[in-house]
């Protein structure tokens, strides 16, 4: 059986459809990227999944079970790192933990805390405040208080878009790395191809909004452990890009539309200059309609 399922789900505010006929289906322990471009209803697919939104029409289902709300067995990863400002890094991880594990005792809760602080290179910062941390490191707690209550699907909606270059190949590494030892269910909203074809095992374009659906999947059988190293020049690769890159063009190019107008020039003539007389155009009205200049023909009886 699947965990994640969505059934012909369609989603829309008011009259502006975001999501229509989007069919999904995620087994336990796969790595799954949804890429697609801004704007085309990434942020509305993985809200549906977490349970913070409803679909308009469809079902959205987990383990068999039609989603009705949040629940702790599916961990999301937000792309502002929302944490409490007044809590330390341990501090907003054991909040997770609490409400994920009531029945625990203080010294089990702090050792599961410990464990996934480490988890994510973060034991040296324990204490330290959201303020004192960088753009990584904030990312780093939120991944960690995420897969602390051990979900069975962790939601990631496109988490590192907001750190540089360096710091986001940084974190790609070790989220993939904590993968492979968790095994976790992991469905990965981007926007980067390159991102999409390093982390997952499939991956799913979704075209441009509105009414945005899923595309043909594209399977990613590159060995893992995966090394960005080397794997960016390997044909392999390289061909998987190209897929999916140029499928992403043909389907954004299949969104536009040609609209015609049809303007209406004024029917005025302009003014001759060429003429002798040319600047007495200053002494009358200006341009004239062509119906004012039209030759005819009037019989005049005289009296």
């Amino acid at each position: 059986m699947a965990l994640i399922e969505l059934n012909n789900v369609t989603k829309a505010f008011d009259s502006n459809v975001i999501l229509q006929g989007t069919n999904l289906t995620v087994n336990q322990g796969e790595f799954v990227s949804i890429i697609g471009y801004s704007g085309s209803g990434k942020t509305t697919l993985i809200s549906l999944i977490a349970g913070l939104q409803k679909p308009t029409s469809g079902e959205a289902k987990f383990n068999g079970e039609v989603i009705t709300g949040t629940g702790l067995e599916r961990g999301m990863v937000f792309q502002n790192y929302s944490l409490l400002p007044w809590l330390t890094v341990e501090e907003n991880v054991a909040l997770a933990v609490e409400a994920a594990f009531p029945t625990w005792g203080a010294a089990q809760r702090a050792e599961h805390v410990a464990k996934y602080v480490k988890m994510v290179n973060l034991s040296h910062a324990a204490k330290k405040f959201p303020k004192e941390l960088s753009g990584g490191m904030r990312q780093r707690v939120s991944v960690a208080r995420a897969l602390s209550m051990e979900p069975k699907v962790l939601l990631l909606d496109e988490p590192l878009s907001a750190l540089d270059a360096l710091t986001r190949a940084t974190l790609q590494d070790e989220i993939s790395a904590i993968w492979e030892a968790t095994r976790t269910t992991v469905i990965w909203i981007t926007n980067d191809p390159d991102e999409a074809l390093l982390l997952a095992d499939r991956v799913i374009p979704l075209t441009p909004g509105p009414a945005a659906k899923l595309g043909p999947e594209i399977l990613v059988p590159l060995p893992r452990p995966r090394d960005r190293k080397t794997i960016g020049a390997s044909k392999e690769f390289k061909a998987l890009r190209a897929e999916l890159v140029d499928w992403l063009i043909a389907a954004k190019g299949a969104q536009r539309t040609t609209l015609t107008r049809k303007f209406v020039l004024p029917d005025i003539l302009p003014e001759d200059l060429t003429t002798k007389n040319s600047l007495q155009f200053l002494q009358r009205r200006g341009p004239r309609r062509r119906y004012e200049v039209n030759a005819e023909e009037v019989e005049v009886t005289q009296a």
